[in-house]
């Protein structure tokens, strides 16, 4: 049976909806490890945190999810060149990543541990990398939203019911998916399940940046949504 799973950090672990075959569970997992240990067999699992981590500027993936969310870029954070991911607190971090040309936003610093800890994972964990990837929710909302950003913020009501209209045009069971999650663990977040070959990715090109441990620098997100089938459970509780 395929398997897909879409994870996020919620305060005290990576939430995680598991799609298999129309059916869907959800759990909490303490770490990447834990994730991985019983779902090591997934077909893909997409994570909403870099993968693939710059040494000195930063990634085009990142410059080109900006710019398709405009105006609206600042939902998207420029991922840390890796020596920075490393760093003990903010000031050196920033001290470090400011060396590469450009600082680390104040409101990304809480994710650098779970940047770290998906990067060490997949350091020790090769047999991860085609199948751990990158994706970002409000680039994924811009595909379902006809490619364009989602206007109203999801921290709003009006966010996130229009959030949620957009993943019921795709999955009916969607909303019914999402208030379960809520109410069991009040962290749900935005994850995405498509064939490998209606994913869209940026940079779009063939063969993306990669950093020095040969991770490809890149971020997947829906193609055409009249096309194929995307199924999300949408929410959040940070950025």
């Amino acid at each position: 049976m395929a398997t897909h799973i879409g994870v996020c950090w919620a305060s005290t672990g990576w939430f995680g909806v598991v799609l298999r075959n129309g059916d869907w569970t959800a759990d909490h997992f303490p770490s990447v490890w834990s994730l991985w240990k019983y779902h090591s067999d997934a077909d893909r699992i997409l994570v909403d945190v870099p993968v693939g981590l710059p040494m000195d500027a930063r990634r085009a993936c990142d410059v080109e999810a900006k710019r398709k969310l405009r105006p609206h870029g600042r939902r998207i954070c420029y991922a840390p060149v890796r020596e920075a991911v490393y760093e003990g607190n903010l000031d050196d971090a920033k001290e470090t990543n400011e060396a590469a040309g450009y600082s680390i936003q104040n409101q990304a610093w809480p994710r650098v541990p779970r940047v770290r800890e998906v990067d060490e994972f997949i350091d020790e964990n090769p047999g991860a990398r085609d199948r751990l990837r990158e994706t970002r929710p409000e680039l994924c909302f811009y595909a379902l939203n006809g490619h364009n950003p989602v206007a109203d913020s999801k921290r709003t009501d009006e966010g996130i019911r229009r959030r949620l209209a957009l993943l019921a045009d795709e999955l009916p069971d969607a909303t019914a998916i999402y208030e379960a999650c809520r109410d069991r663990y009040m962290t749900p977040r935005v994850t995405a399940r498509r064939s490998a070959d209606d994913l869209s990715e940026l940079p779009e090109r063939a063969d993306p940046p990669r950093d020095e441990r040969g991770l490809p620098m890149r971020i997947v997100y829906p193609s055409d949504v009249n096309q194929t089938r995307l199924t999300t459970l949408a929410g959040s509780s940070e950025e």
